[in-house]
């Protein structure tokens, strides 16, 4: 009997094993063909996709060589075509179609044995805090809101189920992706994307508001919802990751590209239809004064600027009463 040399195995796009064959004798070749030593059922796989062989005068190098296909072969997202040859590292994959294939060496150490999983405390709790951080934000924001004690409480479960609904219908939606294309539902770790994003989002908000009123940056506060697209735009590559980990790159550049296409789009938009860049018109956001760094405008200052104020009012509604008479 031919002592075994190593194995070399094939995966789908989930990790599920699809094909396996013991290696007996170099070379070994692989693809569609019932004649190579692994067969394949990929259609993007040629009949003869590779061969694969391990140099006499290098005991741990393997080598690949690239044969009759159109498609070729991709390591390490390197692409190689027909006729091309590259080493094969250990316990590296190498894509063929829509198929991963690896390799195992006889000679190759293996890994000791690894204690079975525990029950995940630490990401239950994180998981936790997060939610209840979460439903806490929503109703401080809440009660600032209230005017009415009576009403704030009433309000409570609502308050409380639409945010939980909420969650689990964002989550859930990423975890079905989730399961469709790697495989596992991770629906928890959308969960918690999901909370991150809302806190962030909240924070970054607040902050922006109280350097607004801090400093008297009007344009922060009204522009502070380009910072909000910015969190967005974070979340949903957190949650695109999680989805496709292969794709992180392309994925990265992609939200790049949306939200530099996107943004100045919007500001054009905003402009042409309202001749503004933001629908705030003041600081909607008020703190004690004691907060306040910015000096105080002299009060001929805030009557020259709000007779200004003024004159653009008139104006707005003199061209608005143009536009009902033309109706």
């Amino acid at each position: 009997m031919m002592p075994t040399l190593g194995l070399i195995e094939a995966f789908d796009r989930h990790g599920a094993l699809l094909a396996r064959a013991p290696i007996t004798r170099w070379p070994v070749t692989v693809g569609r063909g019932l004649d190579c030593d692994l067969v394949l059922d990929d259609p993007f796989v040629a009949p003869t996709h590779l061969r694969i062989d391990r140099a006499a005068d290098g005991p741990r190098t393997v080598q690949v060589e690239v044969l009759e296909t159109r498609n070729g072969a991709r390591l390490q997202r390197k692409h190689h075509g027909k006729g091309e040859r590259f080493d094969w590292p250990d316990g590296t994959p190498i894509d063929l179609g829509r198929t991963h294939i690896a390799l195992r060496l006889a000679d190759t150490p293996i890994a000791d044995e690894q204690a079975l999983p525990q029950f995940p405390w630490r990401t239950v709790a994180a998981t936790a805090a997060l939610v209840a951080l979460v439903m806490a934000v929503a109703l401080g924001s809440s009660w600032l809101e209230a005017r009415d004690a009576s009403k704030y409480l009433k309000s409570l479960p609502g308050v409380l189920l639409s945010l939980l609904l909420f969650l689990g219908v964002w989550s859930g939606m990423w975890a079905v992706a989730n399961k469709v294309f790697a495989g596992h539902l991770q629906f928890w770790r959308h969960v918690r994307i999901a909370c991150t994003m809302y806190l962030v989002a909240d924070a970054v908000q607040l902050v922006s508001h109280f350097a607004a009123f801090t400093f008297s940056w009007e344009t922060l506060a009204h522009l502070a919802y380009l910072l909000m697209v910015l969190v967005l735009a974070g979340g949903l590559y957190a949650h695109l990751a999680a989805v496709l980990p292969r794709r992180r790159v392309g994925l990265a550049w992609t939200v790049v590209a949306v939200v530099a296409l996107g943004v100045p789009a919007w500001l054009g938009a905003q402009w042409l239809n309202r001749m503004r860049l933001s629908d705030a018109l003041y600081m909607s956001s008020l703190f004690p004064p004691s907060l306040r760094v910015a000096p105080a405008v002299p009060v001929e200052q805030f009557l020259q600027e709000t007779e200004s104020l003024r004159g653009k009012l008139d104006r707005r509604l003199r061209d608005d009463g143009h536009a009902d008479d033309d109706e």
